[in-house]
This record gives C-alpha cells, structure tokens and sequence, in this order.
C-alpha cells in the first residue's frame, strides 16, 4: 500500500514538474516576443528623434547660413556699425538658434526607456516561477 502511495506521489510530482517547465516554456516564449516588440518601438521612436535633430541642424544650418549674411548687412545699414561687427551679432543670435534646435533633439533622445514592460513582465515571470518551485509550508 505504500508503495502504491510512493509511485503516485512521483508521479504526481513528476506531472507537476512538467507543468512547470511547459508553463515557464511558454511564459519565456511570450516574454520574447514582448521583447521583440518593445525593441522595434523604441528604435523607431530613436530614429524619429535621429531624424528630427538632422533635419533642424540642417535647416539651421542653410537658414542661418543665408539669414546671417542678410541681418550683418541690415545692422550695418541701419546701424552704421562696422560690417564685422554685425556679423558678430548676427552669427550669435543664430548660434542661441541653432543651440536650442539641438536641446530639442537632446531631450528627444533623453525620453526614450529602454524596455519598460519587459523589464517589469520578466519580473514578474520569475516572482511567479519562484513560487511555483518553493515548497508550500
């Protein structure tokens, strides 16, 4: 009668243990995939931001490039300053211009999280495999 109680538990073990690993099979599968997808957006959030901070340095670059010649002239016109001077004046005022366009790029970059929801889901996996392996008692 014994006996017949050890094989059962074994066998019951044995199940429970096979459970496990398929479950956690399945629970590592699926957090792939979450990985998979939580990478392709944050790379196409990256290249958004890449693409936004080239086009303003850019377009600040040809802009001020052609504004700068137009405002020293204007100074020198209107101010009778010498035309070095308002050069001077001019490329500072489009510099600031420039600086803030690449702030805007910087901090575009400084908002992207690297895999938030596979980070929490894989904690979450194990806490759970965890308590599925620790002896109740």
């Amino acid at each position: 009668m014994a006996n017949r109680e050890k094989i059962a538990e074994d066998v019951d073990l044995r199940t429970l243990l096979g459970n496990i690993a398929h479950d956690a099979r399945a629970l590592l599968a699926e957090q792939l995939d979450l990985f998979r997808a939580e990478v392709g957006q944050e790379l196409r959030r990256a290249g958004t931001a890449a693409a936004a901070t080239a086009a303003g340095g850019g377009l600040a670059a040809a802009g001020g490039l052609l504004s700068g010649f137009m405002l020293a002239h204007l100074l020198h016109r209107v101010t009778g300053l010498p035309l070095w001077a308002c050069f001077g004046l001019a490329a500072g005022g489009i510099g600031a211009a420039g600086a803030a366009l690449l702030k805007a790029g910087r901090d575009g970059f400084a908002g992207l999280r690297p895999l938030p929801q596979t980070s929490e889901a894989l904690g979450e996996n194990l806490q759970w495999l965890r308590d599925q392996l620790t002896p109740a008692g």
